[in-house]
C-alpha cells in the first residue's frame, strides 16, 4: 500500500507535495516511506490475530460450560502427598438438590401468591389456612397418642407449626400447635425422672428400647420447652419499645403452657428450668397483673399438694431470693404463697436423730458396726420397693424450707416493717410458730415488741403479733420464762377496736389467740375482765360477730370454773369495776356481773342471739348433760352460711373442748348432714345473703 492508493487523491497529492518539501534528499524520502508502509502492515497482522484469539476463547468457554452443565459442584479440600512425593488434589460432591428445591418453592410461591382482592377473599383464605392447619394438627395428635413410641417423629411437624410466621393465620395455628403439644406431654410424659444410662451394654433389649424412648422424649420436650422461652422472651423481655398485642397474646399463652406443664410434671425433668422462668413473673405487673396472676396460681396448687418436698424446696427458695433482691416491690399475694407450704412437724425422726447421737460408733465392735451397716442397707431397699419417701430426707428437705420462710419473714420485720408485706409476713410466723427453732427466739420476740409498740398499727397486724407470741409460748417455747401481761393487755385494749364493718378472717385470728392464752398462765382477775369485754362489746356487734365472742367467753368460762361468778348477781360487791383501766389485771372485774346476757337475751334485734344469751346467763361449767349438747347444736344451726361460701359456719365451730368428745363427734355428725339439706332448700328457695335454719 502507498500513499497513492489513498481514498482521497487530494489528500495523497498534498501529502507527497509536503514530503517533497520537507526531505532535502531522496534517500530521507525513501526511509520515510518504508516506515509508514511497515507499521500499516503491522497493524493489519495484529487485528487479525486479535480476533482469531477470541474466536478460539469463546469457543473453550462454550466448551467447559457444556462439559460442566450437568456435572455435580466440586468442594475442593486439602491435597495428599503421595508414595512418591507428588501433591494430588481431592474434591468431593457437593449436592444441588436442596438449594434447588428452595429456588423452585420460592419461583412458586412467588407465582402462587396473588393478592386477593376484597376483605371477604381474605377471610375466606385465612379461614381455608386455619381448617387445613387444624385437621393436621388433629391427625398428628391422635397418632402420637394411639402410640408413641414408634410417632416421636410427629413431634418435630408439630413444632413446625409452633414456628409459622404466615401474616394471615400464623397467630393462630401457632397457638393451636402449642396448646396442642402441652396437652400431648400431659398424656404422656411419665411422672418420674429420667435418668442416663450408665451401662447400656448390661441392659436387656426391652430396657434399651424404653431408655432410647424416653431419652428421645426428654429431648422433645426440652425443645419445645426452648420455644416457649423464646416466645416468652420476645413478648415481655425483648429490648424494643414496643411489641404488638398478639406477640403479647403469645407469650401469656406460653407461660400459661408452662405453668400446666409444671403443674402436672412437677416430678420430671426439666423441672428447675421451669421453675426459674415463671417465677420472676409472680411480681410482674404487664398485662394488668395477668402473669402475675397465673404464676401465684400455679405456685399456690404446687405448694398444696406436692407431698415429697423436693418441688416446694426449690419454689421456696426462689421466692427468698427475689424478695431478697427487690425488697419491698413484691405483692403481698406472692408471698402469701409461703403459707401454702405442707410444713409437719417430724417428731419421729427427731427422736431418731437423738437416738443416732447417743450411740457411739467407736464404742461398738467390728461385727457390729458390720451388722449396723447391713440392717441400714436393708431398711433403704425396703423404703424403694415400697416406693415411700425417706421421713429423713423429708426431715432435711422440711428444714431447709423453714430456714428460707423464716429469713424471709424476719427480713420483713427488720427491714420492711412499714409496707404492705408485713400482715402476711406476721401471718405466716402465726401459722409456722410452733416449727420455730428456739434459737430465733430472743430476735423473734424483740421485732414483734417493736412493733406491738407503733401507734399507727392495724388492728388484724397487731392481733397477728400477739396470736404468733402466744403461739411460740404454747409450743417449743413453753419452757420459757416470759411475761405475757404486756401481750394480754395489748390484746384486751385491741378487742374495743372490734366493730361490724370487721372482717370475719379478723375474729379467726382473735380465737386462735384467746385459745392460746388458755394454756398460759394469765390471773383470774385478768381473766375476768377479759370475759366482761367480750360481752360488752359483742352487744354492738353483727349476729355473727356477737355469737363468736359469747362462744369465746363460754370457752373461757368452761376451761376456767371459777369465772362462773360473773353469772351470778346475788353476792354483794366490795369493789367497784373499772372498765377504762388498760391493764385487764387492775380493772376490778370481780366486782361485776355479765349484765350484758341480759340485755342480750331481751333486747337484741335478732331472735337467736336472744335466745343464745339466754342460755349462756344461765350456763354451767361443769354440766355435760344431753340438753347442752342440744342446745350448742340448735345454736350452730341458727347461724347459717352464706350459699356457696363457708366462712361464717367457719368461725362457730370448733366452741367444744378437746376433753368432750362426744360432744365434738355429735355435733359434727349432725352438722354435716343438716347443712347440706338447708343449703338445697335455700338454693331453691333462691334465698340471697344469710339462709338462717330452723327457720
Amino acid at each position: 500500500m502507498t500513499m497513492c492508493d489513498s481514498s482521497d487523491d487530494e489528500t495523497g497529492l498534498s501529502i507527497e507535495h509536503d514530503a517533497d518539501d520537507y526531505f532535502t534528499s531522496a534517500a530521507d524520502k525513501r526511509a520515510f516511506q518504508s516506515f509508514l508502509n511497515t507499521n500499516l502492515e503491522e497493524d493489519g497482522t495484529r487485528n487479525k490475530k486479535q480476533k482469531t484469539m477470541d474466536e478460539m476463547e469463546e469457543k473453550h468457554a462454550e466448551k467447559r460450560y457444556l462439559a460442566t452443565k450437568d456435572a455435580p459442584d466440586l468442594h475442593h479440600m486439602l491435597p495428599v502427598k503421595t508414595e512418591k512425593g507428588h501433591l494430588q488434589e481431592r474434591a468431593r460432591v457437593v449436592e444441588k438438590q436442596k438449594q434447588e428445591e428452595k429456588e423452585e418453592k420460592k419461583e412458586e410461591e412467588e407465582e402462587e401468591v396473588v393478592a386477593p382482592q376484597s376483605i371477604a377473599e381474605l377471610y375466606k383464605l385465612r379461614r381455608d389456612m386455619i381448617s387445613k392447619a387444624k385437621s393436621d394438627i388433629a391427625r398428628l395428635c391422635c397418632a402420637i397418642t394411639e402410640d408413641p413410641y414408634n410417632n416421636l417423629a410427629a413431634m418435630k411437624k408439630l413444632r413446625a407449626y409452633c414456628a409459622t410466621e404466615d401474616s394471615k393465620a400464623g397467630q393462630t395455628i401457632r397457638k393451636l400447635a402449642i396448646v396442642s403439644l402441652t396437652e400431648i406431654y400431659n398424656d404422656i410424659l411419665p411422672s418420674y425422672r429420667v435418668k442416663p444410662a450408665e451401662d447400656l451394654e448390661t441392659l436387656s433389649k426391652e430396657v434399651k428400647v424404653q431408655h432410647s424412648y424416653e431419652t428421645e422424649l426428654l429431648r422433645n420436650y426440652r425443645v419445645f420447652l426452648d420455644l416457649l422461652f423464646e416466645n416468652l422472651n420476645v413478648a415481655f423481655q425483648s429490648k424494643k419499645k414496643w411489641v404488638s398485642a398478639s406477640r403479647k397474646a403469645l407469650g401469656l399463652l406460653s407461660l400459661q403452657s408452662m405453668c400446666e406443664l409444671l403443674v402436672k410434671n412437677y416430678n420430671f425433668n426439666l423441672r428447675s428450668n421451669i421453675v426459674n422462668t415463671i417465677l420472676p413473673y409472680g411480681t410482674s405487673k404487664a398485662m394488668s397483673g395477668q402473669l402475675a396472676d397465673v404464676v401465684i396460681k400455679t405456685i399456690t396448687e404446687i405448694l398444696d399438694k406436692d407431698k415429697q418436698g423436693e418441688c416446694s424446696v426449690e419454689i421456696v427458695r426462689q421466692i427468698a431470693a427475689l424478695i431478697k433482691k427487690k425488697g419491698s416491690n413484691v405483692s403481698t399475694p406472692f408471698l402469701e404463697t409461703l403459707l401454702h407450704v405442707r410444713l409437719v412437724e417430724l417428731t419421729e425422726v427427731k427422736r431418731e436423730k437423738a437416738e443416732e447421737k447417743l450411740v457411739d460408733t467407736a464404742t461398738l465392735s467390728k461385727k457390729q458396726r458390720k451388722h449396723r451397716k447391713e440392717q441400714a442397707k436393708v431398711r433403704q431397699e425396703l423404703l424403694e420397693a415400697e416406693a415411700t419417701e425417706s421421713k429423713k430426707k423429708l426431715y432435711r428437705l422440711q428444714s431447709e424450707s423453714l430456714d428460707h420462710i423464716f429469713v424471709t419473714f424476719f427480713r420483713i420485720l427488720k427491714q420492711f416493717h412499714n409496707t404492705p408485706l408485713l400482715p402476711s409476713a406476721l401471718k405466716g410466723l402465726s401459722k409456722f410458730a410452733k416449727l420455730i427453732n428456739v434459737d430465733f427466739f430472743t430476735d423473734l420476740f424483740e421485732c414483734l415488741k417493736n412493733i406491738t409498740r407503733e401507734e399507727d398499727l392495724e388492728l388484724a397486724d397487731s392481733l397477728n403479733c400477739i396470736s404468733t407470741i402466744f403461739t411460740i409460748l404454747t409450743g417449743q417455747g413453753s419452757v420459757l420464762d416470759v411475761d405475757i401481761g404486756e401481750f394480754y393487755a395489748l390484746l384486751y385494749q385491741n378487742i374495743l377496736l372490734l366493730t361490724p364493718s370487721t372482717p370475719l378472717s379478723t375474729f379467726r385470728t382473735l380465737r386462735q389467740t384467746l385459745t392460746a392464752t388458755i394454756q398460759r398462765k394469765v390471773p383470774l382477775s385478768a381473766q375476768m375482765a377479759m370475759v366482761k369485754r367480750l360481752c360488752t362489746v359483742s352487744l354492738s356487734l353483727s349476729p355473727v360477730q356477737a355469737h363468736c365472742l359469747m362462744c369465746e367467753a363460754r370457752k373461757l368460762i368452761r376451761a376456767s370454773p371459777r369465772l362462773s361468778q360473773l353469772l351470778q348477781s346475788d353476792e354483794e360487791m366490795g369493789v367497784h369495776f373499772l372498765p377504762d383501766v388498760a391493764e385487764p389485771g387492775q380493772a376490778r372485774a370481780e366486782g361485776t356481773v355479765l349484765w350484758e346476757l341480759t340485755l342480750l337475751a331481751r333486747s337484741h334485734w335478732d331472735e337467736r342471739v336472744r335466745k343464745t344469751g339466754q342460755l349462756l346467763s344461765r350456763f354451767d361449767p361443769n354440766s355435760t348433760k344431753r340438753s347442752e349438747v342440744e342446745y350448742f347444736m340448735k345454736e350452730h344451726q341458727a347461724f347459717g352460711v352464706k350459699r356457696g361460701c363457708e366462712e361464717e359456719i367457719s368461725i362457730l365451730k370448733d366452741d367444744f373442748p378437746e376433753t368432750c368428745k362426744k360432744m365434738q363427734n355429735r355435733f359434727r355428725s349432725v352438722m354435716s348432714d343438716d347443712i347440706s339439706i338447708r343449703i338445697s332448700k335455700s338454693e331453691e328457695i333462691g334465698m340471697n345473703g344469710l339462709v338462717f335454719f330452723g327457720s
